[in-house]
């Protein structure tokens, strides 16, 4: 490049000097100052960085109580722990003591005056206090032929008033005197599961848990108290005005009637009736089943015993058929078979029908079909034991 010509002032030539990296000392402080701040703010983000990588990691490792001194035990083993305290107390020390005991865990189930637990008081009588009403009892309980009743299965009223209602359907609007069997039939569920639940756990064979359990669900279900109630002629005098109710009871007694023709002595089962016919067990009898159980109770000062002593006569043959001959739960059998490898699918609905699939890993997926999400389950399940079992009795010939 040239000289500058000694005419040319100094100072034009000072712009071109900076443009090639020339600069005079304030630019240069500025510069370093700049670049101590950039580098300051990069090791910020990277301390910030890293201690959020810091948190995350002492999130994921964080455990709320010492592993050598302590052990975190889930809520459903805690609860069984107090249903089993509770049961120790009932088997061993009666059912006042087990109430006492419930009281002192917190829960309300006996009343209370000042510090001192007191005894369930007996419920008043359902008849509703109106001029006429002992004269319209008196009407109904001769017109329905109840005393017939009453030696079919061996107990006699005292207050009638409780038979009338437990055979009252919502519908009967000519029983103004009582309410519906309803809130004896949620009484008498009650008494019937601890009654049977207790006689299978008493029991002489001494029944696995597992095995108590299918036998209880086997007993207390409304395919079997349906049954009985035919069997033992409830249907007689249960009283409705539902047309719809009165063809499903009608169709149910032929069925029934059939069974007896056939010679069979056991009742028949939900799984049954939905392999069979298309035909619907009546749920307002195994209704009536339970609810004539709750009248029992309250009608004889809430004895227990008495109860037991009336429904153990009906169920006897239905009781020691099952405890012989232990029914196990299709589904659990599958899962006992193909622990890590059966998965059902969520029920669907289609045409009034309820499908449920199964499906069991490399080895098929099974269908069943029933009128509700159970025995749609079961069936599923007992088709898919039925293909496994053929499958592992083929492979053994070979």
């Amino acid at each position: 490049m040239p000289d500058p010509s000694p005419d040319e002032p100094y100072e034009r030539v000072e712009p071109n000097e900076a443009r090639e990296g020339k600069a005079d000392a304030s630019d240069v402080q500025e510069l370093t100052e700049m670049g101590l701040e950039q580098e300051e703010f990069s090791r910020a983000v990277e301390r910030d960085d890293r201690k959020e990588e810091e948190k995350v990691v002492v999130d994921q490792a964080f455990i709320p109580y010492n592993l050598q001194t302590e052990h975190s035990i889930p809520d459903k083993s805690i609860a069984d722990c107090v249903e089993a305290l509770i049961g120790c107390y009932l088997i061993e020390c009666g059912p006042r003591a087990a109430l006492l005991f419930m009281s002192w865990l917190g829960l309300k189930v006996l009343p209370k005056r000042g510090d001192v637990f007191g005894a369930v008081e007996q419920p008043k009588s359902p008849l509703i206090v109106q001029p006429g009403d002992a004269e319209q009892l008196a009407h109904h309980y001769s017109g329905m032929r109840f005393d017939e009743f009453e030696q079919r299965i061996g107990y006699t009223f005292s207050d009638r008033s409780y038979l009338l209602q437990a055979f009252t359907h919502a519908s009967y609007y000519d029983n103004t005197i009582t309410d519906c069997y309803q809130r004896l039939e949620f009484l008498g569920d009650a008494i019937l599961d601890y009654l049977i639940t207790r006689h299978l756990y008493e029991g002489h064979r001494q029944h696995s848990p597992g095995a108590l359990t299918d036998l209880r669900s086997a007993l207390v279900n409304n395919a079997i108290f349906a049954a009985l109630a035919v069997k033992f002629d409830y249907h007689k005098y249960f009283k409705h005005f539902s047309p719809d109710l009165f063809r499903i009871i009608d169709r149910y007694l032929k069925l029934q009637k059939e069974k007896e023709l056939n010679g069979r002595n056991v009742v028949i089962t939900d799984d049954e009736l939905e392999e069979g016919e298309e035909v619907e067990t009546p749920k307002a009898l195994g209704d009536v089943f339970e609810s004539v159980a709750g009248a029992i109770y309250l009608d004889s000062g809430m004895s227990l015993s008495t109860v037991w002593r009336v429904y153990y006569r009906m169920m006897s043959p239905e009781i020691e058929h099952f405890t012989t001959n232990v029914p196990k739960s299709p589904i659990r059998e599958l899962l006992e078979m193909e622990p890590d490898n059966t998965q059902f699918d969520k029920p669907v609905k289609s045409d009034g029908k309820v499908r449920v699939q199964v499906h069991i890993f490399n080895k098929g997926t099974f269908t069943g079909i029933g009128r509700n999400s159970r025995i749609a389950k079961c069936t599923a399940a007992k088709i898919a034991l039925l293909a496994l079992k053929q499958r592992a009795h083929s492979s053994e010939k070979f």
